[in-house]
């Protein structure tokens, strides 16, 4: 095996482990996300995020922030074990992470600007997953290459 074969799987593993620890990251700001909801939701702040382009969503966040909790509950679970999967190097996490900063990036542009860095820290954390993942494999093997032609 040559000195260059022998690095890629560290390189690779080195692309997960920096996933792994955005991931985490990014859990830890959820959890932010969902104490600040709960504390909404009992009046003891108010909405401290920035005001949305769809103005449809503005009062859920001012007057019906309980109803936020589900949501963001939801979200931060699936980033936290996602989070765990990733350091234990299991392939349910690269999974859990891809589906839940998939559906992030789906979701995202309805809150502008409150998920204006989301949607590029998703998208990080996307490249990171898959360049992770998948390295340097080619898209098709010899043999399908055969075929092809």
């Amino acid at each position: 095996m040559s000195e260059n074969e022998t690095k890629k799987p560290s390189q690779r593993r080195g692309l997960i482990k920096a996933a792994a620890i955005f991931q985490s990251i990014y859990a830890a700001i959820e959890i932010t996300d969902c104490a600040t909801a709960c504390l909404m939701a009992l009046h003891l702040v108010k909405n401290p995020y920035p005001k949305m382009f769809f103005t449809e969503f503005q009062p859920l966040f001012d007057e019906k922030a309980v109803w936020l909790i589900p949501l963001f509950l939801f979200y931060t679970s699936l980033r936290a074990t996602s989070a765990v999967g990733l350091w234990k190097n299991r392939l349910w996490g690269f999974w859990m992470a891809l589906v839940v900063s998939g559906a992030t990036l789906i979701m995202a542009p309805f809150m502008f600007p409150f998920t204006a860095a989301e949607m590029l820290m998703n998208g990080v954390l996307v490249m990171l997953l898959l360049i992770g993942y998948l390295g340097n494999r080619p898209i098709l093997s010899s043999s399908e290459t055969d075929r092809v032609k």
